[in-house]
């Protein structure tokens, strides 16, 4: 019997949780040598724990000197007193944040496609429109967001635990470039004191918004506009619910791992020392003991915004409801101006990254 999801790409992810969450919330897998935490009440347990570490990346020689430097600084990737001096860096850039209008840059997106013949909403609008939302509050300029939305992708490799030469081919240069431009609009923005360690956790830091943007902001636009179609109330619907509950029942992020700095002791479990830890924030979404009738898709539920996709704890998502308000405002958009939504394919393919469910091309019409 299946308990550990390999692959997204025709695995019922749902059963398997709601069969783990019966019979092991929490229990230890052999073949991939960690603990696997289901419930809603483990999994906030760990994520609150002080014991319950973010997994360090392993250092890369042939990353060059600023990719190390944002691996080293980025509040996602930090522990300890390190954290807390790096969420406060964090907090401060998400603070110079100023609103954009999601309307006018989704418009400016769909201007170059036949909305009503069909268009790729992942290439179109999801991997664009999040990035895009945050570079236009920061006062970037055209040629500036142009170079770093078309480069995120290859950014975004940084977080992956085991780089292939491939990887640091691509990271290289993009990460100096960005980095160069972070630092200025950093300036720009008043974030730099003169004071070397902070202002490179300035400059870490808005970059570590950026890539934070790319899976969670695409997934959760494309998962809300999926979960859109099966609403029929259109403007009468509270899009804001619709939104929680996608991140509930439907969620980008199905799970984020942890490393006990000692001894934690759990469910009638001991998670030892250095033992790593899966905790499955999708699973504990499904729980019946939090969410009533949890398999079922519930605009109206009263308690999805309970969801624990954002995560909890010192590591909680610094731009949890910019996300949500950018899909809100995405799903209003819609509303108002494209009645009709047409999904112009019936199977789906997912990228092969396990802790996201990222579909790879979603086909829509929109009129």
């Amino acid at each position: 019997m299946n308990n550990t999801i390999s692959n997204w790409n025709g695995t019922d992810y749902r059963s398997i949780y709601l069969r783990q969450l019966k019979e092991n919330p929490i229990y230890f897998d052999q073949d991939l040598n960690t603990w696997i935490v289901y419930s809603y009440a483990h999994c906030k347990t760990i994520l609150h724990h002080s014991d319950a570490l973010v997994p360090e990346l392993p250092v890369n020689d042939k990353l060059n000197e600023k990719g190390r430097l944002l691996i080293n600084k980025m509040v996602r990737l930090s522990n300890g007193e390190q954290h807390h001096a790096f969420r406060a860096a964090a907090m401060t850039v998400f603070q110079k944040l100023k609103n954009a209008s999601t309307g006018q840059l989704l418009k400016e997106l769909l201007a170059d496609v036949s909305t009503t013949d069909g268009f790729d909403w992942v290439e179109v609008v999801a991997k664009q429109l999040p990035i895009r939302l945050i570079l236009k509050g920061l006062d970037f300029d055209n040629e500036d967001s142009n170079y770093i939305a078309a480069n995120l992708q290859s950014l975004a490799r940084i977080m992956l635990p085991n780089k292939t030469e491939r990887d640091i081919q691509l990271l290289n240069p993009v990460v100096e470039v960005v980095y160069y431009l972070a630092e200025k609009y950093a300036c720009r923005l008043g974030l730099l004191t003169g004071e070397n360690e902070m202002d490179e956790m300035a400059i870490c830091n808005l970059i570590g918004l950026f890539i934070q943007s790319y899976d969670a902001g695409r997934g959760l636009l494309c998962n809300s506009l999926l979960n859109r179609t099966k609403c029929t109330s259109g403007n009468g619907t509270d899009w804001k619910k619709l939104v929680n509950e996608t991140l509930r029942y439907d969620p980008p992020v199905h799970n984020t791992r942890r490393v006990a700095a000692r001894d934690i002791s759990i469910g009638g479990q001991t998670i030892k020392e250095r033992d790593t830890v899966m905790v499955v924030l999708a699973a504990a979404n499904l729980d019946d003991s939090v969410f009533i009738k949890p398999d079922e898709f519930d605009v109206m539920r009263s308690n999805n915004h309970e969801h624990l996709t954002f995560g909890l704890g010192g590591h909680n998502c610094v731009a949890k409801y910019f996300c949500i308000d950018m899909a809100v405002d995405v799903c209003r958009f819609i509303a108002d101006n494209y009645p009709r939504i047409r999904i112009l394919q019936k199977e789906f393919i997912y990228e092969p990254q396990l802790n996201v469910r990222l579909v790879k091309q979603l086909m829509v019409g929109l009129s």
